[in-house]
């Protein structure tokens, strides 16, 4: 945020990608995970997702877009069988 607006930039700034990491951590502190689905194989993009996951414990999904309900189905249902 920035002046109360909000800020992308695609690609990623070193500044987007700074003010990110810190609000992943914000979010961590409070208790809040952050699961992240990526739409396209990006080699930097993959790193800096898995570098969320590790700060967060959050999951990072890799996928194609038609392939974001099969993933997002799936780990529901993983995530019932080990609630069981």
């Amino acid at each position: 945020m920035e002046g109360g607006q909000a800020y992308f930039s695609y690609p990623p700034t070193p500044r987007t990608l700074e003010q990110t990491l810190k609000e992943v951590k914000r979010c961590t502190r409070e208790g809040i995970v952050i699961n992240t689905f990526m739409l396209e194989m990006n080699y930097f993009l993959m790193e800096f997702m898995d570098e969320m996951a590790k700060i967060n414990k959050g999951r990072s999904f890799y996928t194609k877009p038609d392939q974001l309900g099969r993933y997002m189905l799936v780990d529901y249902l993983e995530g019932r069988k080990r609630k069981v």
